[in-house]
């Protein structure tokens, strides 16, 4: 593969924030991608730095107590014929890795007999092969069985964390911290950033409040400032941080904490000064050495790149890492090694779709279009799955095979149904962008056919039509829209603009664009509808007030050609080509203007 980059980009119409980008889909940005050959370069940092890290991503969870290949022995209890050639046979099983069969023995015989030992070696092997179900069945058989076994409790709330039960487990961490056994808040805390706003609000004050009567407690102080770091209470997440240093200086896990919060107080070198004291008391420390790198990312790309590369020889199955080292080489250009670390996780089966995405990029940006394809054809979901489908769509078209695309978007549609609506819009505003309009406008008709209450393909199609000027078609569809959804605010007020520009239905649009007010008071797309309408209306003083107000919220090129219109007429010439002049700055991802603005100053002939 070259290693030099090119560059290039293109950029769908100013219709399409309105229609699309305004319902989360993210068409323009993935149709920027079918336009430029470089995905933007992902932050390896932005992910906020845990305690934790794992040593070996797919590596089994590691149980407290007996590893699974080293079982507790059984007891002598006497158990029934059917029972012992049963364990004899999960014994057999383990002992060729045959560990599914083995638990699965484990896990029936548990079930039969409840018996804690029995229960014991289910639960260790369910966790050791991420079996949360059966982890979590097994735990609570063994405590039922041994609710005084110290051993039980701890498993039982690991099972629960593994499992995503995070209240369940704070719960059975609280029960061994009162029995004077280690609890797992840490980890409860550290994984407590999938949770939904009111779940994290109810952990986080569970967690306050066992605070309150053990002050000291190392564990429930980092943990507390984790939940709180997440919250983005940084200064009270510091607090706690530096109370759980003052208890335990040479402890890990508060540093850590306390060198991730002065990053994310913008204070970078303080952080990196912290990780490098930490580092040189514990130079083989894997996480720490990562989340240093994570550090330097931000500050000092060679030094990241270091420490990446350093920590895939000590880690070299660690596909999060290598991922790292890709990124971080491919923001310093050094193809070489990007290339080396998206090519590792290949071979490793892990981030492959990332992996495969990056690399396609990279060939495309080389000249290697034939190589490209074969990249992207290997993205196969994953994040990266629809942007991988744009640029192969741009490179089929490019060439002029039409059919080809047309057959690649059908077969992914019938392998990803879940993704098929936005497969069509990609390969419809692809084609428009080719300027072949007729093949777009068949794309969507047969795309509805099959989907004829595809809210993202009714908005594609109401733009489509828009621009050839068949306006009753495109209300056609947005009244669609709105017989599925009536309170959705887009829809709402792409109609309610599309009368007030392009009809003299002006107090039509005014309901419409009021409806969409009242779902989303503050979206400057909307206040800015609404002003059109009053300079539709001839109420100058109102429209550029609103006018005024939807620009300084977004500052969009849009709204800058509809407000500069608006003082124009009112006499405000300084002030419109003040506006407009900014509004000139905002260009397209192809370096042009943008195309409403450009009409509106030759409609108007004016001059800047």
């Amino acid at each position: 593969m070259s290693k030099h980059r090119q560059a290039g980009t293109t950029t769908p119409p100013h219709r399409v924030r309105r229609y699309l980008q305004a319902i989360g889909l993210g068409l323009g940005m993935l149709l920027a991608y079918g336009c430029s050959p470089l995905k933007p370069i992902e932050d390896p940092g932005t992910q906020g730095i845990q305690p934790e890290l794992p040593d070996e991503p797919g590596a089994p969870a590691a149980a407290s107590g007996a590893a699974p290949l080293d079982l507790p022995e059984r007891n002598d209890r006497a158990f029934d014929s059917e029972t012992l050639y049963s364990l004899l046979a999960a014994e057999f099983a383990g002992n060729r890795r045959l560990y599914d069969l083995a638990l699965s023995n484990y896990a029936q015989q548990a079930r039969q007999t409840r018996d804690p030992q029995i229960a014991e070696r289910a639960t260790l092997l369910a966790r050791y092969l991420g079996d949360k179900d059966t982890a979590l069945e097994a735990a609570q058989i063994w405590m039922d069985a041994a609710p005084d076994n110290r051993e039980a409790l701890s498993n039982q709330a690991l099972a629960q964390l593994e499992a995503g039960q995070l209240h369940q487990a704070f719960a059975s961490s609280q029960r061994l911290l009162e029995q004077g056994e280690t609890p797992h808040f840490q980890v409860i805390a550290a994984q407590a950033n999938t949770l939904s706003k009111a779940e994290h609000d109810q952990l986080l004050a569970e967690f306050q409040s066992l605070l309150k009567t053990h002050k000291n407690n190392e564990q429930l102080l980092v943990g507390t400032g984790l939940l709180l770091e997440q919250q983005g209470d940084y200064p009270q997440a510091m607090t706690l941080a530096r109370r759980a240093l003052k208890l335990a200086p040479r402890s890990l896990p508060p540093a850590i904490l306390e060198a991730n919060l002065l990053h994310l107080l913008k204070r970078d070198q303080e952080a990196i000064a912290k990780m490098e004291d930490l580092l040189a008391l514990h130079p083989d420390n894997h996480r720490l050495r990562y989340q240093y790198a994570r550090i330097l990312s931000h500050n000092d790309l060679a030094a990241a790149q270091q420490q990446f590369a350093l920590l895939t020889q000590q880690l070299p199955h660690n596909g999060d890492i290598w991922l790292s080292l890709g990124i971080v080489a491919l923001q310093r250009e050094d193809q070489e090694t990007a290339e080396r670390a998206f090519e590792a996780l290949v071979e490793l089966g892990q981030h492959k779709n990332t992996a495969n995405f990056y690399l396609g990029q990279m060939s495309e940006a080389a000249g290697n279009p034939d190589e490209a394809l074969l990249y992207y054809l290997q993205v196969n979901g994953g994040s990266d799955f629809l942007a991988a489908q744009a640029r192969l769509l741009d490179i089929f078209m490019q060439r002029g095979e039409y059919d080809a695309a047309h057959q690649h978007i059908n077969r992914q549609s019938l392998r990803q149904p879940e993704h098929a609506a936005i497969l069509f819009m990609l390969e419809a505003e692809t084609l428009r962008l080719h300027q072949q309009h007729p093949m777009a406008d068949q794309v969507l008709n047969e795309a509805i056919r099959e989907l004829p209450d595809s809210i993202p393909l009714r908005y594609a199609r109401a733009l489509q039509y828009e621009q050839q000027g068949q306006l009753d078609k495109a209300e056609e569809d947005l009244r669609h829209l709105l017989s599925l959804q009536p309170d959705n605010a887009q829809a709402l007020n792409a109609l309610g603009y599309l009368l007030a520009d392009r009809t003299n239905r002006l107090e039509e649009a005014r309901n419409l664009v009021n409806q969409a007010l009242a779902l989303s008071p503050d979206e400057p797309a909307i206040i800015d509808s609404m002003g059109w309408i009053e300079y539709r209306s001839g109420n100058l003083g109102r429209a550029i007030e609103l006018l005024q107000r939807a620009y300084d919220a977004s500052g969009d090129a849009e709204i800058a050609a509809h407000l500069g219109e608006a003082l124009w007429v009112s006499g405000r010439a300084d002030e419109a080509r003040q506006v407009w002049r900014q509004g000139l700055q905002k260009k397209t991802r192809e370096g042009k203007t943008h195309p409403l603005l450009r009409s509106t100053l030759e409609r108007l002939k004016v001059e800047l």
